[in-house]
């Protein structure tokens, strides 16, 4: 992509502003999520409690607390390539699709804290 076509890229999307509404939600909402679960991570020598599983003879899967900072980089990287996925889309004039795409994310990281912050509860108690 030269220049002119990421400025006019920058230019349609500033000019629609309910779509840039949802693009800083969408990007708020991922800084939010990524902050909270990388406050959440304590360190610690032990292991912790990472994995529970209704299969096998073991529940519950224990490994080394660095584990569990793949939650707040999960946050970054769905924040990241979802926000071009969506300017990418709205260029291309599928505005309804990235307008789902960033509704779809934000529930995404609903569901997501709460699942990160339930296995954080299990892990740090």
């Amino acid at each position: 992509m030269s220049r002119e076509d990421i400025k006019l890229s920058i230019k349609r999307v500033m000019t629609d502003r309910p779509f840039l509404l949802l693009l800083a939600a969408v990007i708020v909402s991922g800084v939010v999520y990524t902050a909270i679960t990388g406050f959440s991570l304590q360190v610690r020598d032990a292991q912790v409690y990472s994995r529970v599983s209704a299969f096998g003879e073991q529940h519950f899967y224990k490994d080394h607390w660095q584990y569990l900072a793949g939650f707040a980089l999960f946050g970054a990287a769905v924040t990241i390539i979802h926000t071009m996925l969506m300017i990418k889309l709205h260029n291309l004039e599928r505005r309804q699709t990235a307008l789902l795409l960033g509704y779809a994310t934000i529930v995404i990281f609903v569901i997501s804290l709460g699942y990160a912050l339930s296995i954080m509860r299990l892990a740090f108690r």
